[in-house]
């Protein structure tokens, strides 16, 4: 929700309440736009200083009562995960850790009324958190919040270094729980599960596609909602990320489009798990590609040819490092450097500005039926909810605020679940003078299957002459890249001025020329974005709408959202805001779905 700055300090809720577990405090409790503000009370402070819960920092508040016979009181309890100070060998860094808070409603002699009490403060808290608008005078009453929503989460066990459902278990399910989300957990066994698992579901059972992954997982995804007959309605279907990969570029670029500091491993999956938490949707960009058999796909990400790919894939074989392969796989490249020969062409975008450079239960209220959904196959797991739900636990942290915590049972808060919770390419005419690169055995080409999609309407087929406004470049190239999100991995900030739905392709190219010393500063200024301050005269950027890549180089590597696709010619078109993604809160006003 967009508010001005004279409106983040209204007050929106005020009350005093005891701590739980009481110890004879008691605090005053303020609810504003930008968090809730705590103050002390019994015992009084020597000062008047006061502890604010940024409500950037929440996913969700539960009502609770306790087992205790003739408990009168009423308990809501609220779950952040701030950012504080880690210590590591090398000085300090910060990540996020889990905080539970919880209070004590006595201001009624009866528990109904102490009950409505805390479920006002979850109602606000959640239509904050979700960017429902609200304001002092508004009725806090149900109705306000949507139903929960529902995700189905698509996890690659193979992804990363192979901890995916550990994760799982450790960090996702707990928190998305926290947040009141209904979710169907579904494990991969294979290249394109995933592709075909979405082409068969029914669209009105899901709010959202979650992959916790890497980023071809969700390549298999885009595409398989782009095959469906209903592939206009398909690729409507909120899709999201959590990083559980080795290069995991798009979440990096969620990470940044919300204003956080750049982030690897377990830091940018509790920020990604945060902002899904969120459920904000904002549109995306897509590009359609064709390789020189006519496939067709859709891209998210990025097309490289050179050195980005040839990294990208003879990597592979260092996977069990995480993301360390590409360090490795760099450094083996930079020693055997290759160039290409090739024609790029592109349609130059002259209007951009370029800068210098889990399956759950009924309703709360029982006032929906038990949603009806069809049956999915190979679901490994339907996770239980999240303990709080139903007991009241001392979680096994050194960040739980709360010591002896009682029993428990859930008050069921409104929004919540009551459960417990090929025509072919001749090379003949073309150089063979580079060597082949090497790949590891168990490479394999993924299958290909024909999508829908928006024609190309600035893009001649493969094989026909490009229009006269295109501009054509035949040299020899180190690397080519055409991205379109600010990230080509989490820690390298490749395009600062890509946003999700700009309606360009941000084309790189580096010439032969650069020698290896120039190349690494080159890569390792991109880490922080500030690589085009080095003012490197082999790297070229441009703003395009289309372009066309023709290798003139025998043998090469050319990949799609960093999975490797046919070798020869191939083109592609941006079409702007086609998906949408869940990329949470935002530095700009957004759409909650």
């Amino acid at each position: 929700m967009s508010v001005g700055h004279h409106q983040r300090s209204e007050t929106l809720l005020h009350g005093e309440y005891g701590l739980y577990p009481s110890k004879g405090i008691r605090y005053a409790l303020s609810l504003t736009y930008s968090g809730l503000h705590i103050q002390r009370l019994v015992p009084r402070p020597e000062n008047d200083q006061r502890t604010v819960l940024p409500l950037s920092d929440m996913v969700g508040c539960h009502t609770l009562r306790s087992h205790t016979t003739g408990d009168i009181f009423a308990y809501f309890s609220i779950y952040s995960y701030p950012l504080k100070k880690k210590k590591v060998t090398m000085g300090s860094s910060r990540t996020r850790q889990r905080l539970v808070r919880t209070f004590r409603v006595d201001e009624e002699s009866d528990y109904n009324r102490n009950q409505a009490t805390a479920e006002k403060w979850a109602i606000a808290i959640k239509c904050l958190i979700q960017e429902i608008p609200i304001g002092s005078e508004t009725e806090l009453v149900p109705e306000l919040l949507p139903r929960s929503r529902r995700l189905m989460l698509l996890l690659n066990p193979c992804g990363g270094r192979g901890n995916g459902m550990q994760l799982c278990q450790t960090h996702i399910l707990p928190m998305i729980s926290e947040a009141d989300i209904s979710y169907n957990l579904i494990q991969t066994e294979r290249q394109n599960h995933a592709r075909e698992l979405v082409q068969g579901i029914r669209l009105e059972e899901w709010d959202g596609i979650v992959v916790i992954s890497g980023d071809g997982l969700l390549y298999e995804v885009i595409n398989g909602l782009m095959e469906r007959p209903d592939w206009e309605d398909a690729i409507k279907m909120p899709v999201g990320i959590l990083p559980c990969g080795s290069g995991n570029a798009l979440a990096g670029s969620i990470n940044y489009n919300a204003g956080f500091d750049q982030a690897l491993g377990s830091e940018l999956l509790l920020n990604c798990i945060l902002l899904l938490c969120r459920g904000t949707v904002i549109p995306m960009d897509l590009v359609s590609v064709t390789t020189c058999s006519g496939i067709r796909s859709f891209s998210f990400l990025s097309i490289a040819w050179g050195f980005i790919s040839d990294v990208d894939i003879e990597s592979e074989k260092y996977r069990h490092m995480g993301s360390a392969r590409f360090t490795v796989g760099t450094m083996v490249r930079v020693a055997s450097l290759r160039t290409y020969r090739g024609r790029l062409s592109y349609l130059p975008a002259l209007d951009a500005h370029r800068p210098i450079c889990r399956s759950i239960t009924l309703s709360p209220n029982g006032s929906l039926a038990p949603f009806q959904r069809s049956q999915l196959h190979r679901t490994v797991s339907d996770f239980g909810l999240c303990e709080e739900r139903n007991v009241m636990y001392k979680r096994s942290s050194t960040n739980l605020d709360t010591s002896e915590l009682p029993s428990f049972e859930t008050s069921p808060s409104p929004g919540s679940p009551t459960a417990y919770h090929t025509s072919s390419f001749n090379f003949d005419t073309l150089s063979d003078d580079t060597p082949e690169p090497m790949l590891s055995k168990d490479i394999k080409l993924p299958r290909h299957h024909q999508v829908n999609g928006p024609k190309d309407d600035v893009l001649p087929p493969l094989g026909k002459p490009l229009p006269k406004n295109y501009i054509t470049v035949e040299d020899n190239f180190v690397l080519v890249l055409a991205i379109y999100q600010t990230h080509l991995g989490a820690d390298l900030f490749t395009a600062p001025f890509s946003s999700f739905d700009d309606g360009l392709i941000h084309l790189f190219f580096v010439k032969a020329g650069i020698s290896r010393a120039a190349l690494v500063r080159l890569f390792l200024a991109m880490e922080k974005g500030t690589h085009f301050e080095t003012e490197c005269p082999y790297l070229t950027h441009v703003p395009v709408r289309a372009f066309r890549l023709e290798p003139l180089t025998r043998k090469g590597i050319l990949t799609v959202d960093g999975e490797r696709v046919e070798y020869g010619p191939i083109q592609g078109q941006i079409h702007k805001g086609l998906s949408n993604l869940i990329a949470g809160s935002c530095k700009v006003r957004l759409t909650p779905f």
